[in-house]
């Protein structure tokens, strides 16, 4: 029974990390997440340990546990970490996809277009907060899907298992101007482009463009980190 409550403490403050509702730098209070949760103390404090073991929460002597903010080599150390692994899963997707899964790809990416357009057609020429989060969560949901459709049950453990890939959706959730519409209309253009690879049943080039996707991501945030002088998001 300990075991699984402290389960089900870890599984509900992942959960509010990767949605960004306990942002970086937040504290988490043992007592104020057990009343939350339903559950005592104990599994609550477990699950916190657990989370900082994978770098999800720093430990303060004498403060408490804290969300861990995203330095710019943690984010570094992630997208290498993604292009191995998801550059992998899109061409293994390309070999055993199925039409039910790429029609649903399609409808999220359809979804994110209609995104897309509403930035671009905004004069301040970047996303809201809303438009933001809209676009992680079809963003993730993308990705996920994705990593089903290659039907290897170890590589999708393997990515589920490291938790801190979570972090580049959750880094990502926190200034709207991440969004741009230049980047938005190119990362529409170049999953429609992923589709046709999955389509074409063609690994190599699904293989690829799902690299170019991770790598463009990396090169948005550290271009957009330099311009604000910034070390950590």
């Amino acid at each position: 029974m300990s075991q699984n409550l402290s389960e089900l403490s870890y599984e509900y403050i992942r959960e509010k990390l990767a949605s960004g509702e306990y942002p970086p730098g937040k504290q988490l209070v043992n007592r104020t997440l057990a009343e939350e949760i339903g559950v005592s103390v104990i599994p609550v404090r477990e699950a916190i340990n657990r989370l900082s073991s994978e770098g999800l929460v720093d430990h303060v002597p004498g403060a408490g546990a804290y969300v861990r903010k995203t330095s710019r080599q943690d984010l570094n150390n992630i997208y290498v970490l993604r292009d191995a692994l998801e550059s992998c899963a899109a061409s293994e997707a390309a070999q055993y996809i199925t039409e039910d899964q790429l029609e649903e790809l399609q409808f999220i990416l359809d979804r994110a277009g209609e995104t897309a357009k509403q930035i671009c057609d905004s004069p301040k020429g970047y996303s809201t907060k809303r438009q933001l989060e809209r676009w992680m969560d079809d963003e993730q949901q993308f990705h996920e899907l994705l990593i089903e459709a290659s039907r290897n049950p170890l590589l999708a453990k393997v990515i589920k298992d490291n938790r801190a890939i979570a972090m580049v959706f959750a880094a990502q959730r926190y200034d709207p101007r991440l969004l741009t519409a230049e980047v938005a209309r190119e990362t529409c253009k170049s999953k429609a482009e992923l589709l046709k690879a999955l389509r074409d049943r063609d690994p190599k080039r699904a293989r690829q463009l799902m690299s170019d996707q991770i790598q463009r991501g990396r090169k948005t945030v550290m271009d957009f980190l330099n311009q604000q002088g910034r070390e950590r998001i």
